[in-house]
């Protein structure tokens, strides 16, 4: 009976270690209520007050799943994990909501997004999706809700993980990136003759 106890004191601490571990790295993650969409809107006044895109934070709104037929061979891969489906054996990468991303370059409307090191950006532009003033993910050969997007040098399929048709995946900011522009700008009262 003691080591039945004492098991099940071991237990409960592990199980309470485990809580806190999770409680603590919840909370650490990003809320939705901190968020706004990118738009373009908000570019151009991130323009207009000269702070750099590089410099702001960006987060993806909704699980992007990228997925890359690698045939009937395994072979090496540099991101995502491999999983063996019908046969075959598939590359798979996951970004799950508010997974942060930077800006690693601009092209015209489109924003290159990175979510890692590497050749690994995404484009996103406005447009693309369910609307024309948020920059959602940018991508060629739609069919069924996915799209094909260039990844680490490979050709994959992109699907929402959380939604039925991927152009709706856009990208988020933090609410503070609009206090900076609120900031930065300041209200006149205007002069009077004589004073």
């Amino acid at each position: 009976m003691r080591r039945s106890n004492g098991l099940m004191v071991t237990l409960s601490s592990v199980l309470l270690f485990l809580g806190i571990s999770m409680t603590g790295c919840s909370s650490s993650r990003v809320s939705r209520a901190n968020l706004v969409p990118f738009t373009k809107d908000l570019r151009q006044k991130l323009e207009r007050e000269n702070i750099d895109l590089k410099q702001v934070q960006f987060y993806i709104d909704q699980k992007l799943i990228l997925d890359r037929n690698l045939g009937d061979q395994k072979v090496a891969v540099t991101s995502g994990v491999v999983k063996l489906e019908n046969g075959k054996y598939i590359n798979q990468v996951i970004i799950p909501a508010f997974t942060p991303g930077v800006c690693e370059n601009a092209d015209g409307d489109k924003l290159l997004i990175s979510f890692e090191k590497g050749n690994n950006n995404l484009p996103f532009g406005p447009g693309s999706g369910y609307t024309f003033n948020e920059y959602s993910l940018y991508g060629t050969e739609w069919r069924n809700g996915t799209t094909a997007v260039t990844y680490d040098s490979n050709k994959f399929r992109a699907h929402c993980g959380t939604c039925q048709d991927v152009a709706s995946v856009t990208l988020l900011v933090r609410k503070s990136v609009m206090d900076k522009i609120e900031r930065k700008s300041r209200t006149l009262k205007g002069r009077t003759v004589g004073k």
